[in-house]
């Protein structure tokens, strides 16, 4: 589990909880309502997910001064591997929907995954 789910979980309250159906409704009102809460959660991890990965990379940028330097072709590469693996997972690893959605051709993000070791 991602920092950012197990952080949205322990941030849960009781009084969110308390929303949820109680047991004396029918069960599959109950099962769907505890359903969406937790698909809206996990929902928010995985955006809290992103950010997080946003803000990584613009701190190494704003960090960057003249006597450290940076390894421009392997912040790139970290960048397109994040980048990748993120739009695998919201393709459910479906690489002809992920390179639509990156606005790739299938053969060039083929050529990355496997040069990425990401398959």
């Amino acid at each position: 589990m991602s920092t950012a789910k197990a952080t949205l979980l322990e941030s849960v309250t009781s009084a969110q909880l308390r929303g949820l159906p109680s047991r004396q409704t029918k069960a599959g009102e109950r099962l769907n309502r505890i359903r969406d809460l937790a698909t809206s959660l996990l929902d928010e991890a995985e955006s809290l997910d992103h950010e997080n990965s946003l803000a990584e990379t613009t701190s190494t940028v704003e960090s960057l001064n003249l006597k450290s330097g940076v390894d421009f072709f392997e912040e790139v590469r970290r960048f397109e591997t994040k980048l990748i693996a993120r739009a695998l997972e919201l393709t459910g690893g479906n690489q002809a929907r992920a390179a639509r959605l990156l606005g790739l051709g299938t053969t060039t993000l083929n050529y990355k995954i496997k040069s990425y070791g990401l398959s």
